[in-house]
């Protein structure tokens, strides 16, 4: 008889689905980071409320997303600390999103090749 077929399960797939997804946003979520920046000294200044939501929609999650790698970007010089709030620096912002994007894909396909199941073969169709 033949060897027995990998068949992937839909629940694995689904969250491969999912975490690929996030990691798309997440890279949206960094090129929309960017382009605001770049365009920010080139514009007016936006109304006090509108500046507060992008705030809220960019900087916050930026600043969630790099909190983990503070440390490593202290001792690399990749932290601003002009007053009493530090932030990252547009490196280390690139450096965090980068390493997340990362780490989805590679959960993605860990939970992907985890999902995959050896069937058997019963009467030479792969069974389930």
């Amino acid at each position: 008889m033949s060897e027995p077929a990998d068949v992937a399960r839909p629940l694995a797939l689904k969250m491969a689905r999912v975490l690929h997804a996030a990691a798309a946003v997440l890279a949206g979520h960094g090129l929309l980071l960017w382009l605001v920046d770049a365009l920010h000294d080139r514009l007016p200044a936006p109304p006090e409320a509108i500046g507060a939501v992008l705030f809220w929609l960019l900087a916050v999650p930026a600043l969630v997303l790099t909190r983990p790698f503070t440390p490593l970007f202290w001792k690399l010089g990749l932290m601003n600390a002009p007053g009493w709030f530090a932030w990252p620096k547009a490196l280390g912002v690139a450096l965090a999103y980068g390493a997340w994007i990362v780490a989805l894909l590679v959960v993605a396909w860990l939970v992907r090749l985890a999902g995959r199941s050896r069937a058997p073969y019963v009467d030479g169709r792969a069974g389930e």
